[in-house]
């Protein structure tokens, strides 16, 4: 697997670890784009473990390191719920962390989906990127893109099995997952491919198994849909020690 490499790789003895330096890279990835480019650009993640992160970004003494007048916040992937739905990803980030920062709220740029208009809605979000993001290879250029991983090797909603794997004309489609029964929006493999920097975070024993089968290749068996990503950017993986498997 191309993104998770051993010097990529970091892993620290638990969450709160995990968050403390994930905000460090975070800022410090901040800051290096904004001084090369005047803003940055960066994509949200969902889940448990970046609401830790989100969660130390917006402590005062953090969130008085990055400025936010600079900053453009998108996200890579969200629920087709409404805004305030508590399944929200959008609704999350400003919770824990875009409520308590300076950010202009005109630089926060929520994913807006609905099952009845969700062609529409990866339209409408496609075309927000175009207007927004630097162009690169041909696709929306981002500073920095957060990702996480699932037990079942899915990243932003980037599933098994899914057409969104193969997606390779539109920066933005919708995934139907069977087993939720539920649509959603994801960023495309093409431009999560192209960012300048991903940071993967990853805890929990639960995502052990697949640490381990990544770490291991994909010699006789299916590709996890996280192994059809080709970065061209810096890749970092930042894990706990129970995702890791061992101590850190």
């Amino acid at each position: 697997m191309q993104a998770l490499l051993p010097d990529q790789t970091r892993v620290f003895p638990d969450r709160d670890t995990l968050h403390a330096q994930a905000a460090e890279r975070v800022i410090r990835l901040c800051a290096d784009a904004i001084a090369a480019r005047g803003r940055c650009n960066l994509a949200l993640a969902g889940g448990n473990t970046p609401r830790g992160l989100y969660r130390r970004l917006a402590e005062p003494d953090q969130r008085a390191r990055i400025d936010w007048r600079r900053m453009h916040l998108f996200f890579g992937d969200e629920r087709a719920v409404p805004l305030d739905h508590p399944d929200s990803n959008y609704r999350m980030a400003r919770e824990v962390l875009i409520d308590h920062v300076p950010v202009p709220p005109a630089q926060v740029h929520p994913m807006r989906a609905a099952p009845e208009t969700i062609e529409a809605d990866a339209g409408a979000y496609a075309e927000l990127l175009a207007r927004e993001l630097p162009d690169r290879e041909g696709w929306p250029g981002f500073d920095l893109i957060l990702l996480g991983l699932g037990p079942d090797g899915h990243t932003a909603s980037l599933f098994p099995d899914t057409p969104a794997l193969h997606e390779l004309g539109r920066s933005v489609t919708p995934v139907h997952v069977e087993r939720l029964d539920s649509w959603r929006l994801t960023l495309t493999l093409p431009v999560i491919d192209r960012a300048e920097r991903l940071l993967f975070l990853v805890a929990g024993a639960d995502k052990a198994a697949i640490v381990a089968a990544l770490r291991a290749g994909a010699q006789g068996r299916d590709p996890y849909p996280v192994e059809y990503l080709s970065p061209r950017g810096q890749v970092e993986w930042l894990l706990d020690a129970e995702a890791s498997g061992g101590p850190a």
